[in-house]
Parts: structure tokens; sequence; C-alpha cells
């Protein structure tokens, strides 16, 4: 059985913070598969990565300040996201430090593999927003 390989440009990630995931993740299946990114590509990506998620878990979510009901538990869950974020963000960097002192293969797709997992929370996490932002705007769907 034969992947196709994802096509990610390592130099251009995009503006918004759901097409980075997606790059983010596109960069880290290429990791895994041993691309052979320099560290300097590496470390760049890394930072960007860093930055967008330390950016989205500082900006207010847009949610109401008081949240009814179950919604109120969702609201809970989505905000321990953002602090445990802060913790990912952490380990992306060990991570990387790895690499940095030995960027043999199997510690390049140790990075890989973490940066796979660490963009499928955050995609959850985005998912998860909207639907809270759904469920608690006004009539017709506006806040």
């Amino acid at each position: 059985m034969t992947f196709a390989r994802p096509t990610v440009d390592i130099y251009h990630p995009p503006a918004g913070f759901d097409p980075m995931i997606d790059w983010f993740e596109a960069v880290s299946y290429s990791l895994v598969l041993l691309e052979e990114y320099s560290l300097a590509e590496i470390r760049s990506a890394v930072r960007v990565v860093d930055a967008a998620v330390l950016a989205h878990i500082a900006a207010p979510t847009g949610s109401p300040p008081s949240v009814p009901g179950r919604e109120s538990d969702f609201a809970r869950i989505l905000a321990a996201d953002h602090v445990w974020f802060r913790t990912s963000v952490d380990q992306l960097d060990w991570f990387f430090a790895v690499v940095e002192r030995d960027a043999h293969g199997g510690n390049r797709q140790a990075l890989g593999q973490y940066g796979r997992i660490f963009a499928e929370s955050l995609r959850r996490h985005r998912r998860d927003e909207r639907a809270l932002l759904a469920a608690t705007a006004g009539p017709a769907g506006q806040s």
C-alpha cells in the first residue's frame, strides 16, 4: 500500500488560524515521512505554530461571559483546552529541542507525530468553539 505525500509549502504558512492548523498537520506528516527539512525550516514552522496558538488562547473567544445550562460545562472545557494548549506549545518546543540536539530520523518522526496529535486537538477545539458559539447565539444564529 502506498500513501501520497502531502503537499505543503513550509515557507508560506497561511494567515488564518484554521488554515494554519491544516498546514501544521501537513508539515508534521511530512516530518513523519522523513521529509528533509532543515533545522531552520522546522524551527520557523514551530515558531509559527507557537505564535498562532498563543495568540488564539489570548484572544477573547466570542462566547458570552455567562453561558446557561449544558453550554456552561462546554465553555469550561474549552477554557481548559486553552490552559492545556500552553502546555502543548511547551511540549512542541521540547520535541523540537530534541531534534535540534540530535536530528536523526526517529526524533524528527516523534516531533511529527506530536505535531499531528496537536493539530488534531486544535481542530477538535475549533469545531467545539464554533458549536458553542452557535448554541449560545441569539435568534436566527446572531449573538
